[in-house]
């Protein structure tokens, strides 16, 4: 065996549990082709311990969807994805967690994601997406909750200051989109901010392209904000590791 892959197969084996932290599910993000059903079974298939369910949570998309500004409707409507795969979880023991893509829309056409967050947390959240992110960190987010700029060199994104995030999405590879993720892993580590990995999975066959390796595994978006903030995980990148 190459002292390559004698390497690789050991930080396999210390990482043993793969998280995916960027999954979309239909209908709450009509841009995915993907019900939540599926996304856990094919992520069970594929070998992953977790998937978070990070649809985008923005007052227009349910606008368009419910048909009402109003909070708990547009919350109920969310969290209907996040439940069906819960309960499709139940059949193959795939961890299934909870988190938020969020959008200001009076600001621009960023996009972040939200680790650290219950279910009773999203009223409250919804009623601050009117505002900015800076307004948003500051009053918010703390220790317990973690904000990532998604793909911010993608077109079309304005990249944040490192005092308005936790930290920055670098390996987001989302097939159909140019994310560089070489850069914006260069910007995150010039800034000494953390950088993680994410499929931005949308539509069969894209699964499981980017993750995160892990000693322990991710059972809660309270455990994806504690392994960050520790440090101790690698990227995974369709099978390349990255340190």
């Amino acid at each position: 065996m190459r002292i390559q892959d004698q390497l690789k197969k050991q930080l396999e084996e210390a990482y043993p549990y793969r998280t995916e932290l960027h999954a979309h599910t239909k209908p709450v993000s009509t841009c995915s082709d993907v019900t939540p059903e599926d996304a856990v079974k094919l992520y069970k298939e594929r070998g992953y311990t977790s998937l978070v369910v990070i649809n985008h949570f923005t007052p227009d998309y349910f606008y368009k969807r419910v048909g009402t500004w109003d909070t708990k409707a547009s919350v109920d409507f969310y969290l209907k994805d996040y439940r069906a795969a819960k309960e499709a979880r139940e059949k193959c023991g795939l961890n299934v967690i909870l988190a938020a893509e969020l959008r200001f829309p009076n600001q621009n056409s960023n996009d972040y994601l939200l680790f650290g967050i219950d279910e009773e947390d999203l009223c409250d959240i919804f009623g601050m997406l009117n505002g900015t992110v800076e307004e948003f960190y500051k009053n918010y987010c703390d220790e317990t909750k973690f904000l990532f700029q998604a793909h911010p060199m993608r077109n079309g994104q304005v990249v944040m200051p490192p005092e308005t995030v936790d930290g920055y999405e670098a390996f987001n590879l989302h097939p159909n989109h140019n994310s560089r993720p070489a850069l914006a892993t260069r910007y995150a580590k010039s800034v000494n901010k953390p950088f993680v990995a994410g499929t931005d999975f949308h539509e069969y066959g894209h699964e499981g392209l980017s993750a995160i390796r892990t000693k322990e595994p991710i059972l809660t978006s309270h455990d994806v904000v504690k392994v960050i903030r520790e440090n101790d995980f690698i990227l995974d990148s369709d099978g390349i590791l990255m340190i």
